[in-house]
């Protein structure tokens, strides 16, 4: 791992190097070291997070201990860490709700605006609405949304949108039965994959279970891509539970990184396709399935069998 003097680096670059240094340590190959080094940055984060706890109770006989917690978190540092430790003064409802009336003003200028519906399981529930014919389409604005709240709800796991997972499957459809229309399919033709590679093993020989991300990592309602040594792979949570497949598309294997995902269904963007994260089914296409990879979790670890 590289190394780097954090006597140079302000607060908000100390807390990306952080980051930058767990998922370096996500993909260490070692899989001894690699959990050790994780404990031990869980047990400091607990440690912290108890000792800001104790600090925080003091203030609670303060006549104005509102305003001092709400100066504190409006530090991008003390916040973050406030984050993570769920100490934030201000509720995800209302960090969402504060941000989006900053955003309406200027959603409004680009032809639509935006509602607050709910937070429910720390995802948000909105309306868009396209006023105008230059209005960006409802999935871009989903995606420039979602990356303005980050800004203030890093724990929020995403945003739905009401209606737009029944748009997308619609458009899915619609692309599909052109693409039918356009091109029919080769007899006997079969999709490319991207695939794992994998050791030689006997007949019968049980897996080999590799760590290869912590659970807490991948929030629910949402998926990753992860390479780990020669391993491609797309891990989703969903509603707690998760499913790992190869990170292709079942049609001309494609990667999938870029892909629409509006739970449960992930929408290919070169075909249309939406998977079902469930079951890997397309949607559209019954005789197409993603590649399942074999998952468990124990010990807030994701692992996978190779």
């Amino acid at each position: 791992m590289s190394e780097i003097n954090t006597e140079d680096l302000a607060g908000e670059e100390l807390v990306a190097r952080l980051n930058s240094l767990i998922e370096e340590l996500e993909q260490y190959p070692d899989n001894e070291v690699r959990e050790t080094a994780l404990d031990l940055v869980q047990i400091i984060l607990k440690l912290y997070g108890e000792s800001l706890r104790r600090m925080i109770a003091t203030f609670e006989a303060e006549p104005q201990r509102d305003q001092i917690l709400g100066r504190m978190a409006s530090d991008e540092v003390i916040r973050s860490i406030l984050l993570i430790h769920g100490l934030m003064p201000e509720s995800l409802y209302d960090r969402v709700a504060a941000k989006l009336k900053v955003l309406r003003p200027f959603l409004i200028s680009q032809g639509c605006d935006v509602e607050l519906l709910g937070v429910d399981d720390n995802r948000a529930r909105v309306r868009l609405i396209r006023s105008g014919k230059g209005a960006p389409p409802l999935t871009v604005l989903k995606t420039d949304i979602e990356k303005a709240l980050i800004e203030v709800a890093p724990d929020l796991a995403g945003i739905e949108v009401e209606g737009l997972s029944e748009k997308i499957e619609a458009t899915a459809k619609a692309a599909a039965a052109l693409g039918r229309m356009i091109q029919k399919p080769e007899k006997n033709s079969k999709p490319t994959l991207v695939q794992i590679k994998r050791k030689e093993s006997m007949r019968g020989e049980p897996n080999t279970w590799v760590s290869v991300i912590r659970s807490q990592s991948i929030g629910s309602g949402n998926f990753k891509i992860l390479n780990f040594q020669d391993i491609n792979v797309l891990i989703s949570n969903l509603d707690g539970e998760f499913y790992a497949y190869q990170n292709a598309c079942a049609e001309g294997g494609r990667p999938l990184d870029d892909a629409l995902f509006e739970n449960p269904i992930l929408s290919c963007l070169c075909h249309g396709y939406g998977y079902d994260l469930r079951r890997g089914g397309c949607i559209a296409r019954p005789d197409l399935h993603l590649k399942s990879v074999p998952l468990k979790v124990e010990d807030y670890k994701v692992k996978i069998g190779l």
